[in-house]
């Protein structure tokens, strides 16, 4: 029989968080079986135990994370067949292939589980996302907007100011509104 060492109280508290922040992340996926998710968190927890005896400089809660994201990603891209890509662009595409295929409510005992059946990676790789080619950043130099003859009209209204043309208006619009008036008044 193995010897089970008990972690010291502070490692203890630092292990708790860890797998509760683990809990949390596996919920994110809305998986349906709860004895399922705590099964993948004891089993992630153990593994991040294991490298963090051959390096006990590492926080728990961040190699526990670390790990959970490295299979995470590692299991969306062979499933989804895009082992080359890089580990932010599976999760990002892939978590959002697998909440669109709804794999997680169908079967979510196949989640991080190998091989994923067929079907099941077939769904998934329908439901992926291609958002388009790459961002590349560029430099655009500002023009001058082209108003055309509004601009030639504008500088000749606004840019002169005759107190003779401003009355005129004025009475014009308030002579259209005592028609108006009138006339609405004259229906009622």
């Amino acid at each position: 029989m193995a010897s089970i060492t008990s972690p010291m109280p502070r490692d203890q508290e630092a292990w708790n968080e860890a797998y509760d922040r683990l809990v949390g992340f596996l919920h994110t996926f809305a998986l349906g079986d709860h004895a399922y998710v705590s099964q993948l968190a004891l089993n992630l927890l153990h593994q991040a135990r294991d490298l963090h005896r051959q390096d006990p400089s590492r926080d728990p809660v961040t190699l526990t994370m670390e790990q959970a994201q490295k299979r995470l990603a590692k299991w969306l891209a062979t499933n989804l067949e895009q082992e080359g890509t890089a580990p932010s662009h599976i999760l990002a595409a892939g978590t959002i292939a697998l909440l669109l295929s709804q794999v997680y409510r169908t079967a979510p005992t196949s989640f991080l589980a190998n091989p994923l059946p067929e079907e099941l990676r077939q769904a998934l790789r329908e439901t992926l996302l291609v958002t388009g080619p790459d961002l590349n950043v560029s430099s655009m130099t500002p023009r001058h907007f082209d108003y055309g003859p509004m601009l030639q009209f504008a500088r000749q209204t606004w840019h002169r100011w005759d107190v003779k043309e401003f009355i005129v208006a004025l009475l014009f619009w308030a002579g259209i509104y005592i028609v108006f008036y009138w006339w609405l008044s004259q229906l009622l």
